[in-house]
């Protein structure tokens, strides 16, 4: 391994990098004026002390952590390759808690060949939590993509936990956008913004795969619906999606 790239990935640089990061993402928060629909959704959950599942699309979840209840505990699935470490110091930083894993099973007869990825355990970790005292935010769409397409863990969690699915998508009119799989957003201070809740999404405990995969789809659908009016709450033509 070259000198350049030990750098990259030591630990130091990873805590210098993470409290850049999160200095700006809450600068950026703070600074923009956002429009807010359907907050009473988190905030039931919050007032009631209920867990949920939160879910965005990958590359678009920038901003989420300024605006979640730092005094209730949450938890976010993180994987396991290199990135993943500096995306756990900068969720740390923002007052979330990491589970380390690379995504979940698509069904627990597959639980031995993701062994290697923490997919069950971190699976098993996300249960647990739930189940006691803490949120859990993960994506709905995984590396290496293809973006905008739920994949099953999200409901599989939503089933075996007994939680509900929660999506939620965060805009600002001024953006850059990588030319990425995920198409990650990087929002832009002294923006206009808008902050979408969507409906709560339960999962049956008896749900068959038939069933699983209609819900997979109204989780696609849901976070397609909040991600265009927080577009459109921005200012941004809903087909910037």
């Amino acid at each position: 391994m070259s000198f350049g790239k030990r750098i990259m990935q030591s630990e130091i640089t990873h805590r210098i990098l993470a409290r850049i990061a999160s200095s700006y993402v809450k600068f950026v928060a703070i600074t923009c004026r956002f429009q807010t629909r359907n907050s009473h959704v988190a905030e039931n959950f919050w007032k009631n002390e209920d867990t949920f599942i939160v879910t965005t699309w990958h590359g678009q979840n920038l901003l989420m952590p300024p605006f979640w209840h730092n005094w209730r505990i949450i938890k976010t699935l993180v994987s396991m390759h290199g990135d993943g470490q500096l995306l756990a110091r900068f969720l740390e930083n923002m007052g979330f808690t990491t589970i380390r894993g690379s995504g979940v099973p698509k069904g627990e007869e597959k639980r031995a060949k993701n062994k290697n990825k923490r997919g069950a355990v971190a699976l098993r970790e996300m249960v647990r939590a739930l189940r006691s005292d803490a949120s859990i935010f993960m994506t709905s769409d995984m590396p290496p993509g293809p973006a905008r397409v739920a994949g099953p863990g999200i409901v599989a969690l939503a089933r075996l936990s007994g939680r509900p699915i929660v999506p939620v998508a965060l805009s600002t009119k001024w953006r850059i956008t990588m030319n990425n799989w995920s198409k990650l957003k990087i929002n832009l201070p002294f923006s206009q913004g808008g902050i979408v809740w969507g409906e709560p999404i339960y999962v049956p405990g008896d749900a068959d795969a038939e069933m699983l995969e209609v819900y997979r789809q109204q989780v696609e659908q849901a976070l397609n619906d909040v991600n265009a009016e927080a577009d459109r709450l921005a200012g941004l033509p809903v087909a910037s999606q």
